[in-house]
């Protein structure tokens, strides 16, 4: 009986055991010196690197980073993916509504980052009517200034290094975010910029943590606070300012500002007490939910004539069955993959309601973007196929050299280069027009491919009897070769299309206000997750849908008896 007990006892032990190795897992993005940033040996380092590595010793279990854009960390750590974020994340009123937050380790306040010659000496200034503000996306800076300057132009870039290259190209009058991140960015911008360090706002960052579901409990939150504590106490965040931060801790006490790892009080109610006193309802908007349930029927009908199988006309009992087997199949997996999201997921859904309309009318935006880009790929793509049969040498060198060019160039790529650089030239700052340009030039190399191909599909030998009976070499293209061709690449220019309306999501990368751009801003302005995503994968679905069945009836209105 004994030895029986201590077997037991032994197994107790190893499982515990094996409990407290489970790691750590800890995200952050690490592309913000010298906070959270890659080593030149590739591994990661910084303030929030140490820390976390800190945490793990005290907590008895070994580390694991991850590497996770800003704006997805809370949605990974709703989901599970990760433990925490120590991210250089600020903890305010939005962010609760879905995430929890340790005590804070941080305080430090929104800077800007202005032109050299700008008249901008502070917040009043910016106040005025026409001025254009950029912003990190998800950031407090973002919600600041939209919150604050209701008359000012609101950009989002998805990276701090193009934030600054906005007000250094003069794209934008100023840059909120962090007074730390303002001054490295400065640095790099000594001849076009200004920084401006004093407070707009105190802010102060925390470590985030997972909502403990109802009848849990917050024990690794407690765990937290007593490491900052004990951090704090023993003096690891002076020395972790000394090997990182020495010249920034020069700088604001010079300043009269205090250094961030200065002890402070938790500030409370400094983010969002205008929307943290009310309380949001669900409302009901009948004209947007008639307006979208006209859509889905739109899409659901065309999508169903689009996958049925027209060849069969009978439908008998078996059909029936396997399409009641494969909805039961279909619809039995969804509800595990959701059931077990559900385990460890918060939904909120009432910031991304609240912003029904933006969202709305980013997918209107980039229905719009979209038809013209294919407008302008389609002229675009014949003038290759054009150029490319010349009898003028240079010009099918040209078209040939060009479209090889743009084929091996990733999209993203020429998209910045055109609108930093390109554009720049021309003193062109219409970002929709040059997205529309850009992504319309990108395409129509593989259109001019897709046509080019189908045109030589068509024998030679029709083109010379075409030719020997009287036709000129227009009338031959246009009632010989051109009829043909067109059917034959019918299908791959529809999928093009499809693709091209998908890309228009890259034109956020230059902050187009598109459909992508306006659910990611309705995303981080909510601290949404998985709420964000799914009306925007719905969304680019109602597009696509009724725009491969109109290809599909194309197809069949000119299909032909080979």
């Amino acid at each position: 009986m004994k030895a029986l007990l201590s077997i037991c006892l032994i197994c107790l032990a190893g499982c515990d055991a094996v409990q407290d190795s489970e790691p750590l897992i800890v995200g952050m993005e690490l592309t913000y010196p010298p906070f959270e940033f890659v080593d030149e040996e590739g591994n990661p380092d910084g303030v929030s690197v140490r820390m976390a590595e800190a945490l793990a010793d005290y907590l008895g279990r070994p580390l694991q980073i991850e590497n996770i854009k800003f704006d997805a960390l809370i949605t990974a750590l709703k989901s599970g993916s990760i433990d925490c974020v120590i991210s250089s994340m600020t903890a305010n009123d939005e962010r609760r509504k879905s995430i929890n937050f340790s005590d804070p380790y941080v305080t430090t306040g929104l800077a800007m980052l202005v032109g050299k010659d700008s008249d901008i000496k502070g917040l009043d200034d910016l106040k005025k009517p026409g001025r254009t503000i950029v912003a990190r996306l998800g950031t407090t800076g973002e919600n600041f200034a939209r919150e604050h300057l209701p008359n000012a132009k609101v950009i989002t870039m998805p990276e701090d290094p193009v934030c600054a290259l906005e007000v250094s190209q003069g794209k934008a009058d100023a840059w909120i975010y962090d007074q730390l991140s303002i001054f490295q960015h400065h640095k790099n911008h000594t001849k076009t910029t200004r920084a401006l360090l004093s407070p707009l706002r105190p802010e102060q960052w925390a470590v985030g943590l997972r909502k403990a579901k109802a009848g849990g409990n917050d024990d690794l939150r407690d765990s937290v606070n007593d490491f900052l504590r004990q951090f704090r106490a023993a003096g690891k965040f002076e020395a972790l300012a000394g090997r990182y931060l020495k010249e920034e801790r020069q700088l604001v006490r010079e300043l009269g500002i205090p250094f961030i790892f200065d002890s402070a009080p938790i500030i409370k109610g400094t983010e969002g007490q205008g929307d943290s006193s009310k309380t949001r309802e669900l409302q009901v908007d009948w004209l947007f939910i008639l307006l979208v349930a006209l859509l889905i029927v739109i899409a659901g009908i065309t999508f169903w004539r689009l996958t049925r199988d027209t060849k069969v006309s009978a439908s008998g009992a078996g059909e029936l069955l396997g399409y009641t087997i494969l909805w039961l199949l279909v619809s039995g997996f969804c509800y595990f993959v959701f059931a077990s999201l559900n385990q460890t997921y918060t939904w909120n859904w009432e910031g991304i309601w609240s912003r029904r309309w933006q969202i709305f009318g980013g997918w209107f935006r980039t229905i719009w973007i979209s038809i013209a880009a294919l407008v302008l790929c389609s002229g675009v793509g014949i003038a290759l196929v054009a150029g490319s049969r010349s009898r003028y040498s240079p010009l099918r060198f040209f078209c040939r050299a060009y479209t090889e060019v743009v084929r091996g160039s990733p999209l993203l790529v020429v998209l910045l280069v055109g609108y930093y650089v390109i554009a720049r030239a021309f003193n062109a700052n219409d970002k929709v027009l040059i997205g529309v340009i850009f992504l319309a030039l990108f395409a129509g190399a593989y259109l001019g491919e897709i046509l080019r191909g189908g045109i030589e599909s068509v024998g030679r030998t029709q083109f010379d009897s075409a030719r020997a009976v009287g036709f000129s070499r227009l009338q031959v293209f246009r009632y010989v070769i051109l009829p043909q061709a067109i059917r034959r690449v019918l299908p791959a220019v529809a999928g093009l299309f499809i693709i091209l309306v998908k890309d228009s999501s890259l034109l956020s990368e230059i902050a187009v206000e598109e459909f992508t751009k306006s659910s990611k801003s309705a995303q981080s302005a909510t601290y949404a997750g998985l709420e964000g995503y799914i009306p925007l994968a719905i969304g680019y679905l109602l597009i696509t849908i009724p725009l491969a069945y109109l290809a599909a009836c194309l197809e069949r209105r000119f299909s032909y008896e080979s």
